[in-house]
């Protein structure tokens, strides 16, 4: 393994105690820290409120255009990817958003669904990089 990175979940009490945590490599850590990003609204991180990303500004948002809404989710995670992900240059980010319906046929409920694919080039290593994460919205489920 070229470096070695700390898996999430982390577990905290097993690094103060001296004990080993699970380690995982630079795609993996890139990859966890991605999903991070995309479900964790601005503010929800206590220690660093520009960390997240605006999809979850409009979580409940029935007014705007499907098209509006996907260009301005695109650009929150390309803005935020940029921000916090500095592994990763040549940075695409590509959103599909569609209906879905959820459920058995006694309780039917339609879900907006987003559907995000990053890619780029990891600069440690000047490899490909492709991450596809799928999510609802209104709210979050997986």
């Amino acid at each position: 393994m070229l470096q070695e990175f700390y898996s999430l979940p982390l577990r905290f009490e097993a690094l103060t105690h001296g004990e080993k945590h699970p380690k995982c490599d630079l795609q993996q850590s890139v990859f966890q820290h991605l999903h991070l990003l995309l479900t964790t609204s601005f503010g929800g991180f206590p220690a660093d409120e520009r960390f997240g990303c605006g999809i979850w500004d409009r979580d409940f948002d029935n007014v705007t255009s499907v098209h509006k809404l996907r260009e301005l989710f695109k650009q929150s995670l390309l803005q935020s990817i940029q921000e916090q992900e500095k592994r990763l240059s040549n940075l695409r980010v590509e959103v599909l958003m569609k209906q879905e319906e959820q459920g058995d046929e006694n309780d039917r409920k339609v879900k907006k669904r987003i559907d995000v694919t990053v890619t780029g080039i990891l600069q440690l290593t000047n490899e490909r990089f492709s991450y596809r994460d799928r999510f609802f919205v209104g709210p979050l489920s997986y």
